[in-house]
């Protein structure tokens, strides 16, 4: 998998929450998600009070039309989300794939490889992945 470098990752993931802002929505990034604290935090955290929804988001990118997330990445997710009463999800974007952040419930849309890790690509984000329109208008 080619890995994005930390500042274009941070740049994808401060573009994501610009168009939570711009739809209405209360934008919390967590500079410090990338393992500097033994306290899981998510990439952003996003809520609206008007339409009664808080996300817990783990962003993820890649130029490739695969990649794995560990498990443990995502239940510190899922704990952090439990704790604040947010809804865990992970935001996907393939980079010159012509597709905007693309949406998956976790654990619920991901799929489980063999190893200690989640395989997520493209084939299965565009089949079971929501749309931001999707997800901020459930």
């Amino acid at each position: 998998m080619h890995i994005l470098s930390k500042k274009r990752a941070t740049d994808y993931e401060r573009k994501l929450g610009d168009i939570f802002w711009e739809n209405g929505f209360g934008v919390m990034r967590a500079p410090s998600s990338s393992g500097t604290t033994k306290i899981p935090r998510p990439d952003l955290l996003v809520g609206s009070s008007k339409k009664n929804l808080t996300f817990a988001i783990e962003v993820k990118t890649s130029r490739q039309t695969q990649f794995y997330v560990t498990k443990k990445q995502l239940s510190g997710l899922q704990e952090f989300a439990s704790c604040f009463g947010a809804e865990p999800y992970l935001a996907v974007k393939f980079i010159g794939k012509r597709m905007g952040f693309m949406f998956l419930k976790v654990p619920d849309g991901l799929i489980l490889s063999k190893g200690e890790s989640y395989r997520v690509d493209i084939d299965m984000v565009k089949e079971k992945a929501m749309e931001f329109s999707s997800l901020i208008n459930q």
